[in-house]
């Protein structure tokens, strides 16, 4: 199954009409991140499927609580090399809820030939090789649906001063694989966050952006993310998060948590 047929996604135009099934929804009534980023890879891959991703910027302005939503596609700019595209998500009701730039880039225009030979070192990773062993099912809160967990089966486990989150991916990967990716990337933002903030207190800490980077082709289902809360100031956090497939690094990216005030 591809990422557009797990979002049963048919098109009117530059209008893309999607399901949102709520298995991908998360702990705040709504479609998680890391799901419309891949979203908007799949459809923006439409206007250039000899293109590759390079890379997305999203902004998450409102929660996707419906189950139908549209995506609307614009190109903003397409060369030889590059093609940037915005897509603009809404509810079934019209309401604006996400923008995304989603950048894929042209094979034939890139150097090819030259490798990078450290891709399996990273700044966080990469992966232990115990750490299926030592990662722990990610818990539910007591009376809180989280079905994001039951569809892609997290586990995590600190690995130093970083937080390693292992997903399972619910759709095959075709193409480069990227949209496994930012599933991935998403799941892992909270966790080191969490793990700063006092034990015994609770505080809310959506995440409202996340910016991925892909370094390489993703082909399996089974991806590890591993974070960084690198600071938390005046109420803002900021993460880094790798992700990893086996021993070798796929994407990089940082995205901001949000400490939010119950009063």
């Amino acid at each position: 199954m591809t990422p557009l047929e797990y979002f049963k996604a048919s098109s009117e135009g530059e209008v893309w009409h999607l399901h949102m099934p709520t298995e991908i929804h998360g702990a705040f009534g709504g479609v998680t991140g890391g799901a419309l980023a891949a979203a908007a890879i799949a459809v923006a891959r439409t206007v250039k499927p000899d293109r590759i991703a390079a890379g997305v910027d999203i902004h998450f302005l409102r929660g996707l609580s419906t189950v139908q939503a549209t995506a609307q596609i614009t190109i903003l700019s397409s060369g030889r090399s590059i093609t940037i595209l915005r897509v603009e998500f809404r509810d079934d009701a019209g309401n604006p809820t996400t923008e995304a730039r989603v950048v894929l880039a042209a094979p034939k225009s890139l150097r090819t030939d030259i490798q990078a030979t450290n891709r399996d070192s990273g700044l966080l990773g990469p992966p232990p090789s115990d750490l299926y062993e030592n990662a722990k099912p990610w818990r539910k809160p007591q009376g809180v649906e989280i079905p994001i967990i039951d569809t892609t089966h997290p586990r995590a486990a600190r690995v130093g001063a970083s937080i390693a989150t292992a997903v399972t991916v619910p759709w095959d990967m075709t193409g480069d694989g990227s949209e496994g990716a930012c599933l991935a990337a998403d799941l892992s933002v909270g966790p080191p966050v969490d793990a700063v903030i006092p034990r015994g207190t609770w505080v809310p800490h959506p995440n409202p952006d996340l910016s991925l980077r892909f370094l390489g082709p993703t082909e399996g289902q089974h991806l590890v993310a591993i974070a960084l809360c690198r600071e938390i100031s005046g109420g803002l956090a900021t993460v880094e998060t790798e992700v990893w497939q086996q021993q070798s690094l796929v994407a990089t990216g940082i995205s901001t948590s949000l400490l939010l005030s119950q009063s």
